[in-house]
């Protein structure tokens, strides 16, 4: 369709909320589960993988002399299938058991499968699985509803509109960067610093016999730490002074440039407070880009200064575009995916129509206080009863900004709300949304 306004910014899709097509699926037990079956009777282990922590115990068999005094009886008993050493359990989300063999192949043979099933440690096992399934059924369905209220309820993630007021008081609190002068962190040379070093000195510059070397080292040090300590504390005080006055100019080519951009975020701040046409744009343009919402959406826009208004069409989502299934836990406590009745995808829909409206009002009002009019113009892409793609427009609603200012938007009624402003909305009591023409204007 031909955009009405003369600038087009695209929403790029940020918070994505993922849908199996195949439904969702869970498994527990397997490795970190199991039955190990041998001569010395059968131990169940069990296991945290990842953690190393595991533990053994005994939960069947017969005892040592008791396996030496039928030893006849099973050697009568070699064509019957043996037990595997180890054996894994695992569980579906229906509830359904599998045994496995260390190898992971399931094991078939009902008699083996028999003699597992008879031991405690196999039902206690099989209820501790059953009792994680359910609990994690419960989570993903609570996480499923979380994700689909993510997508639905975008309102919530309106923003508080800002008065005049705030607007100028960070005008008036816009300060430049002060530069901070770095410290001069070498310290000041001691005299215990110069004799330490003379007296290592001395030991390579004075010579003599060893009757008299101590004493004229100990005169070298006296003839020279005087001069040797003033020399250093001049040194130590010239690259203190050279240090100071490079700190100096650069705080004051720092201050200068602080200062500069100072002006300049004052000055547009001032252009945007009073609605200039560039500063606006820039705002409003530098929003979009760094929006995320669950859906991608075209913006067009449209700002006059002198009314106030900013006129804003916008493409909204498809209702095909919303997940026409929910995932339920039935009363058997298995996990199913059910298909959403009509009545509940155009609820759901006209919830985040309605949502998408107030979420990008609030963002547009707070992007400069010279707008105090916005005409938010929705329209969707549909299919007519020929098959042919079409784009209806299906709601034009105008906000004035005592509407929005101050308010905690994110515990509105999102249809109420959007109908309770001067609007064009043809939408049945089924929530089905018929075509509108738009307003022209907001007068």
């Amino acid at each position: 369709m031909a955009l009405r306004f003369r600038k087009s910014v695209r929403i790029a899709k940020g918070v994505r909320v993922y849908f199996s097509k195949s439904g969702a699926s869970l498994s527990l037990g397997g490795k970190g589960h199991g039955v190990t079956f041998g001569g010395s009777g059968t131990h169940a282990h069990v296991g945290i993988p990842g953690t190393g922590l595991s533990y053994n115990t005994k939960i069947g068999g017969k005892s040592h002399s008791s396996s030496r005094s039928r030893s006849s009886h099973s050697s009568s008993s070699r064509s019957s299938v043996p037990i595997p050493k180890q054996v894994n359990i695992r569980m579906d989300d229906k509830g359904k058991v599998v045994i496995e063999d260390g190898n992971g192949n399931e094991i078939t043979n009902q008699s083996v499968l028999r003699k597992i099933k008879a031991t405690s440690q196999y039902q206690a096992q099989v209820a501790q699985l059953d009792a994680q399934r359910r609990e994690k059924i419960d989570e993903m369905v609570r996480d499923s509803e979380a994700e689909n209220e993510q997508f639905i309820n975008i309102y919530e993630l309106s923003a508080v509109v800002d008065p005049l007021s705030r607007f100028q008081d960070r005008l008036n609190n816009i300060r430049p960067l002060e530069y901070e002068e770095a410290e001069f962190d070498v310290p000041a040379p001691t005299k215990d610093d110069i004799l330490v070093f003379l007296k290592k000195e001395a030991e390579t510059a004075v010579k003599g016999s060893i009757f008299k070397i101590g004493k004229l080292r100990r005169q070298y040090v006296e003839d020279n730490i005087e001069q040797r300590y003033s020399n250093a504390l001049s040194a130590w005080e010239s690259e203190r002074d050279e240090f100071y006055a490079f700190q100096s100019e650069e705080k004051a080519i720092a201050d200068e440039a602080a200062k500069e951009e100072c002006e300049k975020q004052k000055l547009f701040l001032a252009a945007l407070i009073e609605g200039d046409e560039s500063a606006v744009s820039e705002v409003f343009d530098s929003w979009i880009k760094g929006c995320e919402m669950p859906v991608e959406t075209d913006i067009s826009y449209e700002w006059n200064k002198i009314t106030g208004t900013m006129m804003l069409d916008v493409d909204l989502p498809r209702i095909e575009e919303l997940r026409a299934t929910k995932l339920v836990k039935t009363d058997a406590g298995n996990l199913k995916e059910k298909k959403k009745t009509q009545a509940e995808l155009r609820g759901e829909y006209s919830t985040l129509l309605f949502g998408l409206a107030i979420f990008i009002t609030s963002h547009t009002f707070n992007v400069s206080p010279a707008i105090n009019n916005i005409l938010f113009s929705g329209y969707a892409e549909r299919t007519d009863k020929e098959g042919n793609a079409k784009e209806d427009y299906l709601y034009s609603i105008k906000f004035t900004r005592d509407m929005f200012e101050q308010r905690d938007l994110s515990r509105v009624m999102p249809k109420e709300f959007c109908l309770s402003a001067e609007n064009r909305c043809n939408m049945t009591t089924t929530s089905l949304f018929k075509t509108i023409v738009p307003f022209d204007s907001f007068e």
